[in-house]
């Protein structure tokens, strides 16, 4: 049952998501027709009776129930129509337009005819504003919206003017002051549930899915894709983060820096695609080798890459990235049926009071001086501010 139901779930957020026209007016009537059968059933069926006749407005009684049968068989011939067409990803704006403006005021014309003031219909139309607003864009619903607009204040100033009455469907309001007729006392209750449930559930719902694909946002910007290490911009404000902790308490911090050695050779030799398979996998090693939420692995740049190492000192710096550099030379790549391995350039760097700016740069110092010194190695020092002036 979980798994059904999730899976529909996902497919209401793919269609929300994607906003594919066919299959967005497909779900549109999917909403708006149950709600409409709901209204029609309860009428058709209430004024059978003679006392719930007396309800209705005779000269509105026969017309609307003419209205809200039409409005069922047309959203159901746009359903057919947008089922047909639902593996079509091309703009439809017609169907959209044949769909919205007709499901929208079509609820906004029988909640007038109900009266917005005391009875579930104000919560029909809001439900079916929220609901066509989560599956097409503004630009595509200014008919729906503003038809529906211009229908609500032609309904208020007519009863201004006393033109036409208040709820016309009805010889008087659902609500004069006293208790209910029993009739309208079941009608709205059946109409508010019927209303109510799902609205919170779509409200829920949506507030789930903008949550989601807001954390999927904010992991984007931090995150780079290619190898799914954080980015340079999530690294720097990590280590900004640790310096402070580190000036505290006092506690080791080290830095790492990492170069792919003969980068450009592999990528003239062997090809970018098979470049970004190199960088892919040292970001793998890099994940492997680190303590989740903990450490902070990053691609720097280009080739480079970058670890920051919490409550590790220097000696437990080269651990790490001597168990990272011999898992990279042990991994062979293969291509067309040929191997070939890769190796980095490691400089290291603890930070000394929080210095997290002058750790980086030592880092960088010392891992040109281990390219310089023939790659494949690394060097490591404490990051002592008074070198500054050896630089």
């Amino acid at each position: 049952m979980n798994a059904t139901l999730r899976h529909w779930l996902q497919r209401l957020e793919a269609r929300i998501v994607d906003r594919q026209d066919s299959t967005s007016c497909l779900l549109l009537v999917e909403v708006t027709l149950p709600i409409l059968l709901l209204l029609f059933a309860l009428q058709s069926i209430g004024v059978r009776d003679d006392a719930v006749r007396a309800l209705y407005n005779p000269k509105w009684l026969q017309p609307s129930l003419w209205f809200q049968g039409g409005l069922v068989i047309w959203l159901m011939g746009m359903g057919v129509l947008a089922w047909r067409r639902r593996r079509i990803p091309d703009r439809m704006p017609r169907l959209v337009q044949m769909t919205a403006v007709p499901a929208v005021l079509g609820v906004v014309v029988l909640a007038l005819g109900y009266g917005l003031k005391d009875t579930p219909m104000a919560m029909v139309m809001l439900a079916q504003f929220v609901f066509t607003r989560a599956l097409f864009s503004l630009r595509q619903l200014r008919w729906a919206f503003l038809l529906s607009l211009a229908a609500m204040v032609l309904d208020e100033v007519c009863t201004s003017l006393q033109v036409m009455p208040y709820a016309p469907l009805l010889v008087m309001p659902v609500y004069s002051g006293g208790a209910l007729h029993p009739w309208w006392a079941l009608w709205a209750r059946v109409v508010f549930t019927a209303v109510s449930l799902p609205l919170s559930g779509v409200m829920f719902f949506l507030a789930a899915t903008l949550n989601r694909h807001r954390r999927e946002l904010e992991t984007l910007v931090r995150t780079d894709m290619l190898t799914g290490l954080a980015n340079r911009r999530e690294f720097m404000t990590r280590l900004e983060r640790e310096a402070h902790r580190q000036a505290r308490s006092g506690r080791p911090l080290s830095v790492v820096l990492f170069d792919v050695d003969h980068f450009k050779r592999v990528n003239d030799t062997w090809g970018h695609p098979i470049g970004d398979e190199v960088l892919a996998k040292v970001g793998e090693i890099l994940r492997f080798h680190t303590r989740e939420q903990v450490d902070t692995a990053a691609r720097y740049g280009g080739e480079e890459f970058v670890l920051l190492l919490p409550e590790t000192d220097l000696t437990g710096a080269q651990h790490v990235a001597e168990k990272i550099s011999a898992r990279l030379r042990e991994h062979a790549f293969a291509v067309d049926g040929q191997t070939f391995t890769v190796t980095q350039s490691v400089g290291i760097a603890q930070v000394v009071e929080g210095d997290t700016g002058w750790a980086l740069k030592v880092a960088d110092r010392n891992l040109y001086q281990a390219k310089r010194a023939g790659r494949d190695r690394i060097v490591a020092s404490m990051a002592f501010a008074e070198e500054m002036g050896h630089a």
